[in-house]
This record gives C-alpha cells, structure tokens and sequence, in this order.
C-alpha cells in the first residue's frame, strides 16, 4: 500500500477514537472553551502522530529480532513451466488490481470534493462582490442583497439590514463579533481541509458537526454574557429558522442545530471536578504513539516479501506465511536491521515478483522426491544498492537453499535503506516457500 494511505489511515483512526472519547465521555459539560482546545488540538496530533515513535518503548514490547518478516506472494507453475506471481491471491498478470482501481476512485471522489470546496469558497467571493459595506455602531458590516442568513467568514460579517430590527441587529453583531474576535473560522477551515481528503470517515463528519456546534455554543455564551435577554435571543434564532444559509464553511448566525443550542443557554454550568475527564485525551494519545512506534518497528519492508513456489496443479492461494524464530541479528552502527526508509528492489513488489516469476525454477529432482518447505535467506543491501553477504538462515535441502540464493543472488541493484536521510546498510531477510500440492 502507499505510504501516503497508511498516513491517511493512521490519521482517520486516531480522528475516529478522539471523536468517540469525545461522544461518550466529554459531550455534555459546560466547558466550551475548552471543549474548542481539544478539538484543535486532537486534530493537529493526529495530523502528526504518525511521524513520532518512542522506539525504547517499542523494543521493550517487542522482543523478537526483526529480521524475519514478511507477507506471502504466490508463484504457481503452470503445465508450460512458466510462474505466474500473485500478492494475496491477485494475479499480477492483470491490467489493472483492485488496489488500482480503488486509488483511482479515491482520487476521483477526493478532486470532487476539493472541486466542491473551491466552488464554496468562490460562492463567499461572489456574495462579497455583490454586499454593500456600511458602518453600524461603529463596525464595519457587509450588507446582504439576498435574503438570507447572517453569516460571518475570518473578519468579514453578513448581515441583511433591512430584514432586522435595531435590537436584532445589536444581538446579531455581538454573536458574529464572536466568531471574528475569537477567529472562529481557522477552526471551520482546518476541519474542512481534513473532511477533503477523509471524506470517506463518518466520525471526521460528526466531528466537524460538533466543532461548528461548540463554536455557536461559544458566540452565544457571549451575547448572553453582554446582557441580552436569554428567552428574546430564543426567540429572534426560531425567527430565523426558515430563512437560507449562505456555505457550509462559513459561520451561520443560525444554524439547523436549533434545539441544542437553547438547551445549552439554559444548561447550568458543569462543575469543576468534571474538568479532570479531559486529561483521558493523554493515556489515548500515549497508546497511539505507542502503537505507531511497535507498527513501526515491526514494519513490514517493502519488498520483504515471501516467495511461495507450488508445483503444478496446485489451486490453493496462501495468506500469511507465519513468523518463525530466526537466529540472531547482529545490529551494530554498520548494518541496520530497522531504518526509517527500508531498501527496495527497483520498481517496487510487483517488480520484485515478476523478477521471482521469471527466473526462479523448481527444482524438477526436488518436486520428484516430495521436498518441500520453506527457505529462509538474509543478506545485506549496501548503500549503494548491491547485494552481499547471503546466508541461508534455514536451510531445507541444499537443493532449494542454492536456488534460492542462484535467483536472489541474480537480483538487479536495490534502492538503499535510509537512516536520517543518509544510504546506510541493511539486513534484509527474505523467505523463500517450495511446496508441493496434490
């Protein structure tokens, strides 16, 4: 998979629990400034969490060497002696795989959702254009021709003058004032900026629905603090109910969410001791920094791939090639076993096993006499990309072994391992499966 999909994975799966600690155990209280803080602030970490590890944590956890590690491909010899490689029983022969075809639809649907965005960003620009400036009480305000709801976007506030009496509009500018003081809208387009590209995770939309709702909770507390009338400001937001909104992306002066917002005015307010539940956000950002750390340190190569070879007539199309005890990596400021960007075989996988499928033979003595198992090679990738020191860390029969090394020893130049952006050398353990099917 594509490293910027499993960054977008790692990101929605820590959105999804900060959403659901958020719905279960924070949703309720009083405490909406706070409330804002950990929105902004859950966003932003798990934005960047995926690019922290704690590696001393990780080895403490993780006690295997690991060198050994890989999922299976599948190379099936067909009657013209010829292999034919697949990754997790998809056939590498085909015009196009599923992973394809989702990325592409990935792709797709997210230009259509920036496309969207755009569009709404030139909606507030055409409204703009089309708004009178004028002064009232001393604030510059945009006069709206159309009819529709008050709205304000960073430091520009829309109003309709002639739809609102003196007291409306008196009210109407404390609450939008709120948002523009407060910069209401970095916390909208920050939220809008991470639905484009995870459009597909419902919790990162209840998520942006309780932000926007937590933001008109904040302006309203605020209007209610300047001395207005809770039951008459009630009232002037149910005379607003049937009028447009402007875009989504904006701050609407009413908003669908009608109910809760009066409920929340006449909330009593939560007691301090319920502020220690917000400290649950650091055991839960610990666990996935720790997570990314063992995920990290058990990361799966690139091309650390097993090769499974099956012999003629063979339909059974493995998973994952367990994990089996290997002797002993040395590690010293040489050769590294893990890096931060592991070594490639030119062209990715899908290169690596049409290499495999190519050139590796079983051996026809070895299917013969029912010798079968699985052939486990290391060997170093340099920083210039060579391969040396091969070693047959399980042998299974001196047939196998030297086929095995034959093809990998034949292998082209890799692309080095990295460690803080410098080539460095690489243990690289690749096991290799002969099996013989009925």
């Amino acid at each position: 998979m594509h490293p910027f999909f499993i960054y977008l994975i790692q990101v929605n799966i820590a959105l999804a629990l900060f959403y659901l600690l958020y719905a279960i155990v924070l949703r309720g209280d009083t405490f909406l400034r706070l409330r804002r803080i950990y929105f902004l602030s859950v966003i932003i970490f798990s934005l960047f969490y995926p690019f922290f590890t704690m590696p001393f944590l990780s080895d403490i956890w993780i006690s295997r060497p690991s060198g050994l590690e890989g999922a299976a491909a599948t190379i099936i010899m067909g009657g013209s002696g010829r292999a034919m490689v697949s990754e997790g029983g998809v056939s590498m022969p085909m015009a196009v795989s599923w992973e394809k075809i989702l990325s592409l639809s990935y792709i797709t649907i997210t230009l259509g959702v920036i496309l969207r965005f755009i569009f709404q960003l030139l909606s507030i620009y055409g409204i703009w254009l089309k708004s009178e400036k004028q002064i009232i009480a001393g604030n510059p305000i945009y006069r709206l021709k159309d009819d529709i709801t008050p709205f304000s976007f960073f430091n520009l506030i829309f109003i309709h003058t002639g739809k609102h009496s003196e007291t409306e509009l008196f009210q109407i500018l404390l609450h939008e004032q709120t948002h523009v003081r407060q910069w209401h809208s970095i916390d909208i387009m920050l939220m809008e900026l991470v639905c484009l590209f995870s459009w597909w995770n419902p919790f990162v939309w209840l998520m942006k629905r309780e932000m926007a709702m937590n933001l008109e909770y904040l302006a309203d507390s605020c209007v209610l603090r300047e001395g207005v009338d809770s039951r008459e400001y009630q009232y002037h937001l149910l005379r607003l109910t049937y009028h447009e909104t402007a875009v989504q992306i904006v701050n609407n002066f009413n908003v669908s969410q009608l109910k809760q917002r009066i409920m929340m005015m006449n909330k009593t307010k939560s007691p301090p001791l319920k502020l220690a539940k917000y400290l649950l956000i650091f055991p839960l950002a610990f666990l996935l920094v720790f997570a990314n750390s063992c995920a990290n340190r058990d990361k799966k190569s690139g091309g650390d791939e097993a090769a499974e070879m099956t012999a003629p007539g063979s339909t059974e199309m493995p998973g994952i090639i367990p994990e089996e005890p290997d002797t002993p990596i040395v590690d010293n400021s040489e050769i590294f076993v893990v890096v931060e960007e592991q070594p490639t075989f030119p062209g990715g996988n899908a290169a690596m096993m049409r290499f495999l499928s190519d050139n590796i033979k079983y051996p026809v003595v070895a299917q013969d006499n029912g010798i079968q198992g699985r052939v486990i090679v290391n060997f170093v990738v340099e920083k210039d990309g060579r391969l040396s020191d091969f070693n047959v860390v399980r042998s299974i029969d001196p047939l196998l072994d030297a086929e095995a090394l034959r093809v990998l020893e034949s292998m082209p130049n890799w692309t080095p391992g990295k460690q803080r952006g410098e080539a460095v050398r690489v243990r690289f353990t690749l096991p290799v499966v002969f099996k013989i099917q009925s």
